[in-house]
């Protein structure tokens, strides 16, 4: 009740904003903010609504349809490691725990959203990116610093949102090769006047191999997967509604190389009305639903969260310069858990109030914003950011911005093992500065300058050392610093595409000095492509370098590089041929201190499309 009233309340505060808001003529900004993403070149999640990737302020990048298809990747994590400032670790191989680093942050720092719903569950916090089908993805947006504004809690790192596939098309596929894996996919969307229907299929089976060194046996991983989306627009209201359900079995080992298996659920499904209020105003209006379960086959321990969120956002032009965006967004979440004879069951309410305006005149370019999150297990927070942009001349751009951030502590961190209710939510404090370089269509380039300070990181503290007679809990005693430096590089003219990053940072716990773990200190990733006609070939070229596997022990994992070759050819516009070969060195690395990574291996894909 305490939640519904403070939800109503706000919603009363943002109503009356819009009603004195000035009204203009219909302006460009409004039609962008229609999040029509078909263009190759836009993208949404860097201010929720539609911009080109090069006129947004944030860094940011865009994966397309046409990049995951060139490169016959198989999962989610495969085509996020070959990207700048992004580190990537791995317990094992397929269907085992993934964990994405930005520019530095936690893995929990990252925000993980499938079509603008939040994927980080109330538990351990960390989404389960290896359970989503790639051949269901259309594109994933990768947005570099903390987001919070927009996003609250969890984006202290960044933000990466994956959009599942729309569109027109039918198409049916089967992926095979090492480790015995079997792939069989399909999708089928169509318009029909106002209407829109879409349905993909997808259903994996691997025998995979031993996840952890001195295992004798494979770790088999399976998912079946199910994405259905149906949408209409009447009048000036367009409704689209979506659910996303991926349930399957994950085998692995414990500590003491016991074979052991899990079963996961994971459900993301929005019903989302988008309304044309006025010439000028654009309100979209979200109800969702996320759900994350895991159960232990050996044991009674089990991990689930489900969450319903509000999300009412309007987009309101103010002449021809501003683009105003404010709503409300409310969460209530119930997360619970048993592991090891300790369990809770908890309730979490939040509600946040954003604003932001985007600003552009001449050579001039601004966006600011502010949020306040009223969260029930700490006083309010507020984040804000500000960006400001000079187009030097026809070539140049040159932006200077600072964002602050926070991750609002999970149920597991309050109430699992070590947990303290007291605890207070982690913030960040984000400088960047850029330049970016487009002399022509042909070439762009970026460097970037940053440092991301996150304050009361939680660690668990044991007086007495680990297994001591009094017991620990988690505290916000630490705090992190990373500065680095970005660099990227791309070349597109005719059939030959080029994408080249260098990462150099330092990412350092300031309470130790030391290293974060399992992020490197630099990173270079060289992609190149030969676009035909009718048929495609590309080379993926990476280095990461050594970096610590932990805080609590002293291994340092290698440094590593890996090279990826892949093809892919079409016959009569409705057959694909595709193959993909992995790590063609046979590079023995560690992603993780005691777990395998995967040798040489080589993948077929055989694909019926057909597009209108």
């Amino acid at each position: 009740m305490q939640n519904n009233t403070r939800i109503a309340a706000i919603a009363a505060s943002l109503s009356t904003l819009l009603v004195v808001l000035p009204t203009a003529s219909l302006a460009d900004q409004v039609q962008a903010a229609a999040d029509d993403i078909s263009d190759n070149k836009v993208i949404v999640t860097a201010t929720r609504t539609a911009n080109n990737v090069d006129q947004v302020l944030a860094t940011s990048m865009l994966i397309t349809r046409k990049e995951i298809q060139e490169s016959q990747s198989l999962t989610v994590a495969d085509i996020l490691r070959t990207r700048t400032g992004i580190d990537i670790a791995s317990n094992g191989g397929p269907g085992q725990t993934t964990s994405v680093f930005i520019r530095g942050a936690e893995s929990d720092h990252t925000l993980i959203m499938i079509d603008g719903v939040k994927m980080n569950p109330g538990t351990i916090g960390v989404a389960s990116i290896q359970n989503i089908p790639l051949n269901m993805v259309e594109r994933i947006e990768i947005i570099m610093g903390p987001r919070s504004t927009l996003y609250g809690s969890d984006a202290l790192g960044g933000v990466i949102q994956i959009f599942t596939r729309r569109g027109e098309t039918a198409e049916a596929g089967w992926r095979f090769g090492s480790f015995n894996t079997q792939e069989l996919s399909a999708s089928y969307h169509r318009r029909d006047g106002n209407r829109r229907m879409g349905i993909d299929l997808s259903s994996m089976r691997t025998d995979g191999f031993p996840a952890r060194m001195g295992a004798n046996d494979d770790s088999p991983y399976k998912n079946d997967s199910i994405n259905l989306k149906l949408g209409s627009t009447f009048g000036s209201t367009d409704l689209d509604f979506q659910v996303l359900k991926s349930r399957g079995r994950t085998d692995y080992y414990d500590f003491f190389l016991t074979p052991v298996a899990q079963d996961y659920s994971n459900t993301v499904s929005s019903l989302i009305a988008k309304i044309k209020a006025s010439e000028t105003w654009i309100s979209k209006i979200k109800v969702s639903f996320f759900e994350d379960e895991i159960k232990q086959r050996q044991s009674m321990d089990f991990l689930k969260t489900r969450r319903y969120e509000l999300d009412w956002q309007n987009d309101i032009a103010i002449g021809s310069a501003n683009l105003l965006t404010a709503g409300v967004q409310a969460y209530q979440e119930n997360a619970q858990s048993l592991s090891f004879g300790r369990g809770f069951d908890e309730d979490t309410d939040t509600v946040g109030l954003y604003v932001q305006d985007q600003f552009e005149s001449g050579t001039n370019q601004l966006t600011a914003g502010l949020r306040y999150t009223d969260h029930s297990s700490f006083d309010g927070k507020t984040t804000g950011e500000l960006s400001y942009g000079y187009q030097a001349n026809q070539a140049t751009k040159l932006i200077a911005s600072f964002a602050t951030g926070f991750r609002a502590p999970g149920s597991t961190d309050r109430f699992g093992f070590g947990g303290n209710p007291d605890l207070k939510p982690e913030t960040s404090q984000n400088l960047e500065l850029s330049a970016r370089f487009n002399p022509s269509s042909v070439h762009r380039g970026r460097i970037s300058l940053y440092q991301n300070e996150i304050d009361n990181l939680i660690n668990y503290v044991d007086p007495d050392g680990f297994g001591g007679p009094v017991p620990g809990r988690n505290e916000n005693i630490d705090k992190t610093r990373t500065r680095g430096i970005e660099l990227s590089y791309s070349f597109n003219k005719g059939p030959y595409v080029v994408d080249a990053g260098v990462t150099y940072q330092d990412p350092k716990d300031l309470s130790t000095g030391r290293q974060l773990a399992r992020r490197a200190k630099e990173k270079y990733n060289l992609i190149g492509r030969y676009v035909g006609s009718d048929y495609s070939a590309s080379a993926e070229l990476s280095f990461t370098g050594e970096r610590p596997d932990s805080a609590f022990s002293n291994v340092v994992l290698d440094a590593y590089t890996l090279l990826n070759l892949s093809a892919r050819k079409s016959f009569s516009k409705l057959i694909n041929v595709g193959i993909r070969l992995e790590n063609i060195t046979d590079e023995d690395y560690q992603l993780a201190d005691g777990f395998n990574t995967a040798g040489r291996a080589v993948f077929l894909d055989l694909r019926y499309t057909n597009r209108p």
